[in-house]
């Protein structure tokens, strides 16, 4: 038997074949087209020149700066030698543009350097030379002449320009020099200033306090403060003795004191008497509502309401709030006695704020003259700092005039580092020879990976692909899952080729029906005696769940079983008809009403003995609620006790979960697959879902298998049921193969 993985090819072979023709004929053309192209003229005329340089070690050095300069000048690199200098005088000295310098730098120079085999990298500029040879190679595709003039012109400027490097770097030196010398002046410039302008502020301070005035000045704003501090308690003993006799606060003396004084007020306070005094003895004779008792009332009233304007009007910068009436009669009659002592308190009064204000200006004087005494550490080192920042700046001064006096003295002797020792030449090349091209050889691999394309993409096509093909696919799928496997049945021809003829097997078939025979004698093997109602269901409609079904329970009732095949797809049209049954024509327009009459929904098939039907009333839109009804569940009650075997024909689980909502009023769920259409992926989920949820899988069947020949054709089914001891072993190894 071929291994899987071929016979996968194989089937991937016949269905995607035209994938792969194309794959050849794609790879074959592309050789076609390669083979057929002509041959490469020859490449276009080059003219190589080669020059030496040589790089000699420069004289001692009798200055710091110059023995530096020679270690630095002992090493040369690629980039030294095509700097933008060199560059620049080549391109105005033969009037070259930018493109062509380019190319000359990046493509047709290659430089040497001794002891280091040639470049591959053009960008790498950190070779150093170890020897004294440099070589230079120009190529150029115009002329000899051409190449020799760039390549001279390029070593002339190389060697000038190591000659100016070495003193364009001690120029640059001197002029940084210069510049950071003039800086480090202005620094020193500027750290004087600032300790000048430190000295010219702070050195009244300093000197206060090394002289002792500071000190001197806390001492007498410390008496001062004494001297106040007893005035103020004089003045505030005073103004205590006065609020006792008057019994009044300053804010109480001023108002009282102003009111008292007004002769309005006074004039207003006299009339109010006079008018009470009238009104009293008004009263005595007159009752309250007489007009002359009303009009010394409206009188005292506007008396009263004059007298509360006046009052505010004296006092009503003072006090916001409207004093009450009895207030200013007593707060206006101050004796000019109490008068003289109200003054005498607010003049007090006056005395005390301006004392208070000057004990506040001498204790603030003293904080400040503290504060500056404690500040003395820190403007002592202040001073320090800004001394110690001179200093600093000198010494840098200092040091920089030195180096630059030396930077001077190594102009005088550096020389340049490049000499021409070989002038450019030119250097003739090999005359072309092209290659023969073999187009047949080209085309036949081109075939051969055609070939090979073909191949690998039809295989991707099959990894790729995780529908079980085979028979052995799906059987090792379920032994990994340990679904048991109860049969294989056979492809049935008619139910694909004609719609409209029933795929059931019925007399004339007992070759393809003793297939199920055998399945339903494996299903009695693996169930108990009480495990009579079985649920047959599939992953996709198209893996002949139905017509496992039915002939099934063809097979069933052919073995002398009274058998029951209830329709429980009610999404989809009955298949009745293939039973010559017919359906009752009002069974969809009232399904509960259908299941609940059991004498007439359920039928016998009159070409099958023992055989029943319960047709389905579908499609309906409600199908879950029928599902799940009372009538349904009393219709599998009472059949469970009427047949032998009830086989329930359920909607596949792509569709809906019809099936899982059947299957607790079953006994075991059977699984149908079929090679090419069952995917790995969706079996191994379902199985996992049914495990998760501990629904009891009777086993699996592989469905639609081609090629098989039947074990015992001319047995009947009375027969296979006499031996089923005998092959329980050969059940076993079906069943964990």
């Amino acid at each position: 038997m071929a291994p899987p993985i071929v016979t996968r090819f194989f089937i991937s072979f016949e269905q995607n074949k035209w994938f792969g023709f194309l794959a050849f004929l794609t790879a074959l053309g592309i050789s076609g087209v390669v083979a057929m192209q002509p041959t490469p003229p020859p490449p276009p005329s080059t003219y190589k020149a080669i020059g030496q340089l040589t790089f000699r070690k420069p004289p001692p050095a009798f200055t710091s700066t110059g023995t530096q300069l020679q270690a630095q000048g002992r090493s040369i690199s690629k980039g030294m030698l095509l700097s933008e200098q060199v560059l620049r005088g080549v391109m105005d000295q033969l009037k070259l543009d930018i493109a062509e310098v380019r190319d000359i730098r990046d493509r047709n120079l290659k430089i040497v350097f001794p002891g280091q085999e040639e470049e591959e990298d053009k960008d790498k500029d950190t070779n150093q030379a170890q020897s004294q040879v440099i070589i230079l190679e120009y190529t150029d595709k115009q002329s000899p002449t051409r190449s020799t003039l760039i390549l001279g012109t390029l070593m002339k400027e190389m060697v000038n320009y190591s000659r100016w490097l070495n003193t364009s770097e001690l120029r640059s030196r001197i002029e940084g020099l210069s510049t950071r010398l003039s800086q480090v002046q202005q620094d020193l410039t500027t750290a004087e200033n600032r300790f000048y302008r430190y000295i010219s502020k702070e050195g009244s301070d300093l000197l206060a306090i090394q002289d002792g005035s500071l000190f001197s000045g806390i001492t007498n704003a410390q008496q001062q403060q004494r001297t106040l501090q007893l005035r103020l308690q004089e003045v505030e003993g005073r103004i205590n003795s006065l609020r006792e006799q008057l019994g009044l606060n300053p804010r109480q003396a001023y108002t009282s004191v102003a009111l008292s004084a007004d002769p309005i007020l006074a004039n207003l306070r006299a009339r109010i008497a006079g008018i009470e005094l009238e009104l009293e003895r008004r009263q005595l004779d007159l009752k309250p509502e007489h007009p002359v008792i009303v009009k010394l009332l409206k009188e005292k009233k506007v008396g009263e309401s004059l007298l509360k304007k006046r009052a505010q009007e004296l006092i009503g910068a003072q006090n916001l709030t409207p004093l009450p009436l009895e207030q200013i009669r007593q707060d206006s009659s101050l004796d000019p006695q109490r008068q003289q002592l109200a003054n005498q308190l607010l003049a007090l009064e006056t005395q005390q704020q301006g004392l208070v204000k000057q004990l506040q200006s001498v204790v603030d004087t003293e904080k400040k003259l503290r504060e500056q005494y404690e500040k003395f550490p820190d403007k002592q080192l202040q001073q320090a700092q800004l001394v110690q920042a001179v200093e600093f700046q000198r010494i840098v001064y200092q040091n920089i005039l030195t180096a630059l006096v030396d930077a001077q003295s190594a102009e005088a002797e550096t020389v340049g580092s490049l000499t021409i020792a070989l002038p450019a030449t030119y250097q003739p090349s090999r005359p072309y020879t092209p290659e023969p091209k073999n187009r047949l050889l080209i085309i036949l691999a081109g075939g051969g990976i055609g070939i090979v394309a073909a191949a690998g993409v039809i295989l991707l096509l099959a990894l790729i692909d995780d529908r079980l093909h085979t028979p052995e696919e799906l059987r090792e799928a379920m032994s990994g899952q340990e679904i048991p496997l109860l049969g294989q049945l056979p492809f049935i021809y008619n139910s694909l080729l004609r719609e409209d003829e029933s795929p059931i097997l019925l007399e004339g078939d007992g070759s393809d029906l003793s297939f199920y025979e055998r399945f339903r004698s494996n299903i009695r093997r693996l169930t108990p005696d009480t495990s009579n109602v079985i649920l047959i269901t599939s992953i996709s409609n198209e893996e002949g769940k139905s017509t496992t079904a039915y002939n099934l329970a063809i097979a069933s009732a052919h073995a002398g079983k009274r058998t029951l095949l209830m329709e429980a797809d009610l999404r989809a049209p009955s298949k009745a008809k293939w039973l010559d049954v017919t359906q009752d024509p009002e069974a969809d327009l009232e399904p509960l009403r259908y299941y609940g009459d059991r004498g007439s929904s359920i039928q016998l098939v009159p070409s099958v003995t023992n055989l029943y039907i319960l047709p389905s009333p579908g499609p309906q839109r409600q199908a879950a609620a029928i599902i799940e009804s009372s009538e349904l569940q009393l219709v599998l009650k009472d059949a469970r006790g009427r047949f032998d075997l009830v086989i329930i024909d359920s909607p596949s689980l792509s569709r809906s979960n019809d099936a899982l909502l059947l299957e607790p009023l079953t006994d075991g769920v059977i699984l149908v697959t079929r090679p090419g259409y069952t995917r790995s992926s969706l079996l191994n989920e379902t199985i996992n879902q049914f495990t998760e949820a501990e629904v009891p899988v009777i086993g699996g069947v592989i469905n639609g298998v081609e090629g098989l020949v039947p074990p015992t054709p001319s047995r009947s089914a009375l027969d296979l049921e006499s031996e089923e001891k005998i092959e329980q072993e050969e059940l076993q190894e079906v069943t964990f193969n």
